[in-house]
């Protein structure tokens, strides 16, 4: 003030001084507003501005502001350290003395000078508070007589001229004030340090600084008694005091000073009052008080901040004496650093210090608004006198200006901020203190919660959830559905099965806590879910129903596959079917290679994980585990996936070599029709296309994360029975793909390459070895050995029965289900609801499975050989036709059937067509090379009727594949009359089909079709095509194929061909056959479910089933 203020008030006039000392007082006390409420809501400990900001906005903030203010006090020290030596000078300079010529003037005396002030003011502190406290009442008591000595001097002195001092003094005058109200900048005058004119952010920036001492009281807070009511009390009394201070000494300077005195002399107030040794002493004790009060406020910030150990390196400077706990070495240090800011000059100082309190004071006024907006129930300051918008309009005053100020002083201000920010972030623990953000977050995401409604297809994405027993060897499946993930919902669930909820409560409490130290210590995005059952059954529905929260709820649950082998050493005197021995050796030989690759497995490779303590859960029974699967996939009807061989599992290794190239996708595609006994109904043909585009979407996120797209190669794998039909299915996969913007290989294979050997034993015949798996998987099956048995007959039979014979034994009790049906918790009857009947036959429509349970129709799945065939899914056929369609036709007049495909997930828009009836004709597709269609309960008379008629047709109408070894072809009955034409192809009896059930398929998948129009339905399904002949080779009619299998049979053949092609695969994705329900009240049952799965996935590389009941794809924008 005593120096500066002429030269401020010179060039901008009395109302732009007073103008920018009512900006600066606005700015404080909106920030003292904010300090006061901050410092009222809770016990204030020793710190200042970095205590009130670390306890609110976290360790980041609080240690990087508290640093910035830090050496802004410092910067402040060195400031009033040149400021009172600058008095000296002008008083008892040798130069340019007015009282006396005793100091030496120059550069690196002043600097002596200067050093020698700070040396004093750091001694006072190191003595202790007591002698500060001394030092600093009889210092403000000076201070206050200087300061009241200038208004009083405007109305005691006469007015007066010495034009050796460029004093014109004309005391209280109208004119020198009207003279005086206006700016007037000019350059080159003394006190200034611009080459250019002065302007307003110049001496905005020298002015701040004497009136930002807001946060003094806060600096001593660990010294005052009861900080909480004395930091507002006084910060504001004292704001108040010198702000009508500096407008008496502003007012009596602008009345009684001419403007050119105040251009050409810096001491002008002392030249001009009463007394000026009293001014002079006023300018030693403020720069000696402020100097004093920079020494100990700063170090005591710096202590605080070494104490909680935010700042590394720092932690030396926590130390205190015994007695009042000063921070000597603080102090040390900070007479050290202050040292260094006496190089500078006393404008720059001033702009430096100007930025780093309004840097404190936005960061201090955003805490507040963050907590008041934040509405912590606990944030109840006494203080009462503040807003949200008082709290936010403080911290954007303050940072404008800072720009207004000075944009490079600013930017570098804010660029140390950021980079302290960055480092205490990255090198500082958690600390226990809480911090609003926490508060802030809960605000925001109960708020978006309240609004996230039912996720659209467009934005769907893998929430999952993953049932976990052991942590440590589900280690390598946690990081893979971490990765899966894609940014979702991530849920880590766990059952604790007990009776006594009461007893085991505190054990759930501790795996709680020991399952967040493991996701700290994993770097997985999870969230841990534990559930306290009886049985492990209502654990996972009470996982399962209770997991997410609002619109965020889990859409896919994975689960480890069942361990068999420790299954079967619990009850070794049971023989339990077991996968092929090739799958053993592989296994083995797997754990080999691991081992030898890491040395050890990943049990062994982490010593201790924070779950290790936690209580071993019992071994899950079979029929529970069918069971979790069955409410799973059919009650609740959640997205299932089925985890197998994981602990095998290549992860991504940065900077290093990967033994794994591909990530293999097999959607094996699935088809079932469901039936209807009235009369004249008809069938509705379903396909898995929502499973079959999940397993794609699977796989393409995976590709998407970096890791993992830069290790390993996406390929999609499919498989049609003949070669014929390799082109064509290749075209239509990959016009799958392309509509639903997936990149992958496309590699598509066929059944009857004869590379397979166990479809060529079951399929064609041929004879096994003698250590065939063929044998060892399904030599104690009772249709497989019936069929050895009949083919053994066929070879050596003449008689045109042994058609018949084989149709017996298909449609025999003893011919197992190609794979295990789906219901939608029904029981009874598959007959289909008349009124639902109806719907079908107005509307021509695909399904999906999803679809069709919603309307409460069982359905059942026949995952068919994997050729995707247009006709699989047409309207108003029941399958591919054959060229005696007509004659079919009066064969079952009176029984007509109707078969609508079904692709797609909602049943509710149809396109608005009525289907015509169409006779249904056998069937003469490679899907189906008996003729097995599908029949309901009713069509008894139509079985005999195909049995004992012969099909009317004319000779390369058909074409079939290669007869099967020993089954010779049939020759036509006796008594045909079908002519010439016809004689010369052989024709059989229709061989009737088992009821439905889901079977994997090699059909042909349909041409993709995106819908025409946008709406609320499906963008992209399974396209309607009318029915054509298959492409087999033309030959003899084919006995059996892939599709008539049942499943351990199918399961054995995929198991050798993905084998067989996916050797260097890091994991594979692929179709989940669901349990048929009810699966899980026997447990021979589901033992057979269960070893049918590890038949599919024995010997494979890491094997995720997946099963969908919603549709996940989409093409529209």
């Amino acid at each position: 003030m005593f120096l500066r203020f002429g030269f401020i008030l010179g060039q901008s006039g009395v109302l732009g001084m007073l103008g920018m000392l009512l900006v600066s007082y606005l700015i404080n006390l909106i920030t003292t507003l904010s300090i006061s409420a901050i410092s009222s809501n809770g016990t204030v400990r020793g710190g200042g501005a970095y205590y009130l900001i670390s306890r609110s906005l976290g360790p980041e903030f609080g240690g990087s502001i508290g640093l910035v203010f830090y050496l802004g006090f410092i910067f402040n020290t060195g400031m009033n350290a040149v400021g009172m030596i600058d008095c000296l000078m002008n008083n008892f300079g040798q130069v340019a003395g007015s009282s006396g010529h005793v100091f030496p003037d120059g550069y690196w005396y002043r600097y002596l000078y200067a050093t020698a002030v700070l040396v004093f003011c750091t001694a006072i502190c190191l003595l202790g508070s007591a002698i500060f406290s001394r030092a600093s009442n009889l210092l403000l008591a000076i201070l206050l007589l200087a300061t009241f000595s200038v208004p009083f001097s405007a109305f005691v002195v006469a007015p007066f001229s010495d034009h050796g001092l460029h004093v014109h003094y004309t005391g209280i005058s109208v004119d020198t004030l009207l003279e005086n109200l206006g700016p007037r900048f000019t350059k080159g005058v003394v006190g200034s340090q611009t080459l250019g004119r002065e302007n307003w952010q110049d001496l905005f920036g020298i002015l701040f600084p004497a009136t930002a001492g807001i946060f003094a009281g806060a600096s001593m807070s660990g010294d005052l008694r009861n900080p909480s009511k004395s930091i507002p009390k006084g910060t504001l009394q004292g704001l108040l005091f010198t702000f009508v201070a500096y407008t008496m000494v502003i007012l009596s300077m602008g009345a009684t000073i001419k403007r050119e005195s105040l251009y050409k002399d810096l001491n002008i107030i002392q030249d001009i009052n009463a007394s000026k040794y009293l001014i002079l002493m006023g300018e030693l004790a403020s720069s000696f008080f402020s100097a004093l009060m920079g020494v100990i406020g700063s170090a005591k910030s710096l202590q605080a901040l070494a104490r909680d150990g935010v700042v590394p390196g720092v932690s030396m400077f926590g130390q205190g004496t015994k007695l009042h706990d000063e921070p000597t070495y603080a102090i040390i240090l900070t007479f050290l650093l202050s040292q260094l800011t006496l190089f500078g000059d006393i404008n720059q100082i001033a702009n430096i210090v100007t930025m780093t309190y309004l840097m404190t004071f936005l960061v201090t006024n955003l805490a507040c608004f963050l907590l008041k907006i934040g509405s912590a129930p606990n944030f109840r300051p006494s203080f009462k006198y503040f807003t949200w918008w008082t709290a936010a309009a403080g911290a954007v005053v303050s940072g404008a200006t800072m720009i207004f100020v000075d944009k490079l002083y600013a930017g570098g201000c804010l660029a140390v901020l950021l980079s302290l920010f960055l480092v205490i972030h990255y090198t500082t623990p958690p600390k226990s203190w809480g911090d609003v953000s926490q508060s802030l977050i809960y605000h925001q995401v109960r708020k978006y919660l309240l609004r996230l409604k039912q996720e659209h297809v467009k934005f769907w994405r893998p929430q999952i959830l993953l049932l976990v027993n052991d942590p440590r060897r589900s280690w390598k499946l946690i990081q893979f559905c971490n990765a899966m993930k894609k940014g979702a919902l991530y849920i880590l669930g766990h059952i604790v099965v007990t009776p006594d909820f009461q007893e085991s409560f505190p054990e759930v409490r501790r795996q709680q806590a020991a399952w967040m130290k493991y996701i700290d210590f994993s770097k997985v995005k999870a969230f841990p879910q534990i559930s306290i059952a009886p049985t492990i059954e209502w654990g996972a529905r009470n996982i399962v129903l209770s997991a997410g929260l609002g619109g965020m709820r889990p859409n896919i649950a994975v689960v480890g596959f069942y361990n068999l082998d420790e299954y079967r050493k619990s009850i070794p005197l049971i023989n339990v079917p077991s996968a092929t021995p090739i799958s053993d050796e592989t296994s083995a030989s797997r754990q080999s290679a691991r081992q030898n690759s890491t040395g050890k497995s990943i049990s062994h490779t982490i010593d201790n994980l924070p779950t290790d303590n936690m209580r071993s859960e019992k071994a899950v029974s079979v029929t529970s585990y069918v069971n979790i699967l069955e409410d799973l996939l059919l009650s609740l009807q959640i997205n299932v996936a089925i985890a197998k061989g994981f602990e095998d599992l290549e992860l991504p290794k940065k900077g290093k070599h990967n033994d794994k190239k591909y990530i293999d996708l097999w959607p094996i595609q699935m088809s079932a029709e469901i039936e209807n006994d009235a009369p004249g109904a008809g069938s509705v043909l379903t396909t898995n296309f929502d499973t079959y585009t999940l397993i794609l979407q699977l796989g393409c996120i995976l590709n998407t994360v970096p890791a993992w797209k830069k290790t390993y190669k996406v390929r999609v794998a499919v498989f049609v029975e003949y070669e014929s039909d390799v082109k064509e299915e290749q075209e239509r996969v990959k016009k799958l793909l392309e509509n639903l913007r997936i990149q992958a290989e496309v590699l598509v294979m066929w059944l009857s390459s004869g590379e397979l050997h166990s479809y060529e034993v079951i399929v064609n015949g041929a004879a096994p070895e003698d250590d065939d798996d063929v044998e060892e998987i399904l030599g104690k099956e009772e249709w497989w050995r019936e069929l050895q048995k009949r083919r053994c007959q066929a070879s050596s039979q003449d008689s045109p029965n042994h058609l018949a014979d084989l149709a017996q034994l298909i449609n025999g009790a003893q011919w197992p289900s190609s794979s295990f049906q789906q219901q939608a918790n029904r029981t009874g009857s598959h007959s289909m609801p008349g009124g639902l009947h109806k719907l079908i036959k107005k509307h021509r429509r695909r399904h999906s499975m999803f679809g069709l349970r919603r309307l409460g129709m069982p359905v059942s799945l026949n995952m068919r050989t994997h050729r995707l065939n247009p006709d699989a899914l047409d309207h108003g056929s029941a399958s591919e036709l054959s060229s005696d369609e007509e004659s079919s036709d009066e064969l079952f007049s009176d029984e007509e059937s109707i078969v609508s495909a079904a692709s797609e997930n909602d049943v509710d828009e149809y396109d608005e067509e009525v289907i015509t009836p169409v006779p249904k004709a056998r069937r003469a597709s490679v899907g189906d090379p008996l003729g097995l269609g599908t029949f309901s309960k009713r069509q008894t008379l139509r079985q005999t009727a195909l049995k004992t008629a012969a099909l009317k047709s004319s000779p390369g109408d058909l074409s079939r594949p290669p007869l099967p070894h020993n089954l010779p072809p049939p020759s036509s009955p006796a008594g045909d009359s079908s002519g010439s034409a016809s004689s010369s192809l052989s024709v059989r009896p229709e061989l009737p089909h088992r009821s439905s059930s889901p079977i994997f398929s090699c059909k042909a998948i349909p041409d993709t079709q995106v819908a025409a129009e946008e709406g609320s339905g499906p963008s992209i399904m399974f396209a309607n095509t009318k029915p054509r002949r298959t492409t087999s080779p033309p030959a003899q009619p084919h006995l059996l194929s892939f599709n008539d299998l049942p499943s351990r049979a199918q399961h054995l053949i995929l198991n050798e061909l993905i084998r067989k092609h996916s050797q260097d695969t890091a994991v594979v994705f692929t179709t989940l056959p669901s349990p048929q329900s009810g699966t899980f009240k026997s447990e021979k049952d589901s033992l057979e479910y269960l070893t049918g799965l590890e038949v599919l996935t024995a010997g494979l590389p890491p094997t995720l089933l997946v099963h969908s009941n919603s549709l996940t794809v989409t093409t529209a924008l």
